[in-house]
């Protein structure tokens, strides 16, 4: 079984897993990527330098690598190609190759952040406050609803590019001359935890989750982080699955305030901290793999690591 990551970048760690993984059956894997420099292509099997995802003919070239290379299966590693994927998910699979990711409805949802707010608000799951316009956060502000300091975001932003803090209604008027579409948050600054959630392809039920507490971020990802068992946070994610069409790999953020939990985000794709829960034995690369296969995985079973293990990421060089 052969597998193409896409858009690979630095996220070496998950081109090593699928490859130790893979190499039980003799599998290989394939990356690609627009950087030449992107460190994680070096790492697979055979990498191949493609153009930026929105150029015309960017899926087309992905579709003839997969068909040259005999690939089987195929991931993004980057939030704004799911899309790109899911919506071409048929002419993949016409070819016998699988794009492992969720349903378009899935993902479309999950890339705008006030539409996942108000999915989760009405399912009667909590989320963070989520404001699509200034008018209704001084609205929320003057009724004392929330309260500064807030965060800023772009509506269909990744990796935590454009965030930015509003400390004040001084601060405002940049964000009315803004032609971006941006989301308002207030700041919670209590403990925030990233969940590494894996939701069987063939039936839809989840198969394993990861609770982690962020202890330090950079550059948008979890830098540092501790193992923790959480019965509500592991009851959110459990209810949300139950309610939604995911499938896979999912990264979802999830916010504590006051010892109530909120989901601030859902990501069905590897989160940037999944490291930590494979190191923790929590192998979504084995169960996509048994997927791929035909075999079901069993459903979740409860907390399978140990808490407190904590996960310090450090920089490493690669010579070409």
């Amino acid at each position: 079984m052969n597998l193409l990551i896409l858009c690979a970048g630095r996220r070496v760690k998950i081109v090593q897993y699928f490859n130790r993984e893979l190499e039980k059956s003799d599998g290989l894997v394939f990356s690609t990527d627009m950087d030449i420099c992107a460190p994680a292509i070096y790492f697979s099997s055979k990498f191949f330098h493609v153009s930026k995802i929105d150029e015309e003919n960017y899926v087309d070239d992905i579709l003839q690598i997969c068909i040259e290379q005999k690939v089987d299966a195929l991931l993004s590693l980057i939030d704004p190609e799911l899309g790109l994927i899911a919506s071409n998910r048929e002419r993949f699979e016409a070819h016998g190759i699988y794009p492992i990711l969720s349903p378009l409805p899935m993902v479309e949802m999950s890339f705008d952040k006030f539409a996942m707010h108000q999915f989760l608000i009405e399912h009667g799951l909590p989320s963070v406050p989520t404001y699509d316009n200034l008018t209704k956060v001084e609205s929320a502000i003057g009724k004392g609803e929330i309260a500064y300091p807030l965060i800023a975001k772009p509506a269909n932003g990744s990796a935590s590019l454009g965030i930015q803090s509003i400390e004040d209604e001084a601060s405002f008027s940049h964000f009315r001359e803004s032609p971006l579409r941006m989301v308002y948050q207030p700041f919670f600054k209590d403990k925030e935890y990233g969940v590494d959630v894996y939701v069987d392809l063939l039936t839809g039920d989840l198969v394993d989750l990861f609770i982690k507490e962020k202890l330090c971020m950079r550059a948008g990802e979890t830098d540092k982080s501790r193992s923790v068992h959480n019965r509500e946070i592991e009851q959110l994610v459990s209810s949300l699955i139950a309610k939604t069409d995911f499938r896979g790999p999912i990264d979802i953020d999830v916010f504590e305030r006051n010892g109530q939990f909120y989901i601030s985000e859902v990501n069905p794709r590897f989160g940037g901290g999944y490291p930590h829960a494979y190191e923790c034995g929590v192998n979504f690369p084995r169960y996509i793999i048994n997927n791929l296969n035909g075999i079901a995985n069993p459903p979740y079973g409860g907390f399978a690591y140990k808490e407190g293990k904590i996960m310090m990421k450090y920089d490493d060089v690669i010579l070409i």
